[in-house]
């Protein structure tokens, strides 16, 4: 976790700042039936189905499975950078665009999921399950969820870190952050299964 420290930057201050507006936007938007029953549908295609297939493979699989899940947003965090830097532009990218495009990446994906994996989810369960529902999911992830959330940010602020440092290829020493993401989203997945916080 040393390692990362020094990520806890004004990129990862964006991200963060566009997660909460999505979060905050999100929770009322998922009150419209519409936006509500789009949520339930993602819910189940991507965490419920899913999860009562692998948890008759044991618990060991059910960590896997989060891992894998929470761990999507975060390749794609430094896949985006690597594959915008390697194309060659016709004609060359200005730095101004470049910016613009890696910025975006950032604080679009933070917004969506502030708006989708938080405030929508949680809005959606107090209509659903109402109160007792709604503060026994924060009784079960009051630990895992800031983590994970923690951990993708600081990954999803990397195309704006990119762009800031005027990096022209893929950095090897940002790769840290990602590995330690990864575990830390390991971890995070292991404490959710066996601890159930």
């Amino acid at each position: 976790m040393v390692s990362a420290l020094r990520f806890l930057d004004r990129a990862f201050g964006i991200a963060l700042l566009s997660f909460g507006i999505g979060a905050l936007i999100g929770a009322p938007a998922a009150l419209l039936p519409g936006l509500r029953e789009f949520v339930i549908v993602i819910l189940r295609v991507r965490v419920t189905s899913p999860l009562q297939v692998v948890s008759e493979l044991g618990r060991i699989a059910v960590v896997l499975l989060i891992f894998l899940n929470n761990s999507i947003t975060v390749v794609l965090s430094f896949l985006y950078p690597f594959v915008m830097m390697k194309i060659r532009w016709t004609p060359p990218m200005s730095k101004e665009r470049m910016q613009f495009f890696m910025g975006g990446f950032t604080v679009l994906a933070s917004f969506l999921i502030g708006f989708f994996n938080l405030g929508a989810i949680l809005a959606t369960v107090w209509v659903l399950r109402g109160e007792s529902g709604f503060l026994s999911l924060l009784s079960s992830a009051w630990i895992h969820g800031p983590l994970e959330f923690t951990f993708v940010l600081l990954c999803v602020a990397e195309p704006l870190r990119s762009a800031w440092t005027n990096r022209t290829q893929f950095p090897g020493d940002d790769l840290k952050v990602l590995w330690v993401s990864l575990l830390g989203l390991l971890a995070s997945a292991a404490v959710e299964v066996f601890l159930g916080i």
